[in-house]
């Protein structure tokens, strides 16, 4: 787990740089260490550069270590607020465990079904459905990413590359939500760690 690392300013020296990095207990490569992993400090998602809010380990049954992920938000959107709020905002996972493509599909449909009410899950069935479809198996060291760039949609990427795009912030909403509702998110430890 991580607590807000304070953002690094493109003017610092390089010894300002290694300095932060010694302590804040980052690595000095200038990438941030979450539960072994390492994940960029900060990502570009439609021309806006985004800092890393929080991360952690996900896990399974307590004993089976998923995946290790990191979320990316605005610093001074309040820990709430992140969900709804109409900013860019990206979830990067990386897999410890292979996982089947049918696997997120069935996950991800039971744990909308569970968080979201009918009607809205009627607005979204053929965005979900269009989704869904884009999901590939992931073996160990993999890594999807979920990003929502406001007015561009939210897409899903598979180490890097971009498997599919859909429009709305209400589609941006219900699927950030499995992980971030804050009623009934898929580990509540998890979201607490992705929103520090």
């Amino acid at each position: 787990m991580i607590r807000n690392p304070l953002p690094v300013r493109r003017a610092a020296s390089a010894t300002t740089v290694l300095l932060l990095a010694l302590l804040l207990g980052l690595p000095a490569t200038g990438s941030v260490r979450i539960s072994g992993v390492d994940f960029a400090p900060s990502v570009a998602i439609g021309g806006t550069d985004v800092p890393v809010r929080g991360g952690g380990l996900f896990r399974y049954a307590v004993v089976f270590r998923v995946y290790t992920g990191a979320l990316y938000a605005p610093a001074d959107i309040a820990p709430d607020d992140v969900l709804d709020a109409d900013v860019p905002k990206r979830l990067e996972l990386h897999y410890l465990m292979s996982i089947s493509g049918d696997d997120f599909r069935r996950s991800g449909t039971a744990l909308l079904e569970k968080q979201q009410p009918p009607e809205v899950l009627a607005a979204l069935s053929d965005r979900l459905e269009t989704f869904n479809a884009a999901y590939r198996d992931v073996e160990a060291g993999d890594r999807y990413a979920l990003e929502y760039d406001p007015g561009n949609g939210t897409r899903l990427l598979k180490n890097g590359e971009e498997l599919i795009r859909v429009p709305g912030l209400d589609f941006a909403r219900a699927y950030f939500g499995i992980w971030l509702d804050p009623r009934e998110p898929l580990s509540a430890r998890f979201r607490d760690d992705l929103l520090t």
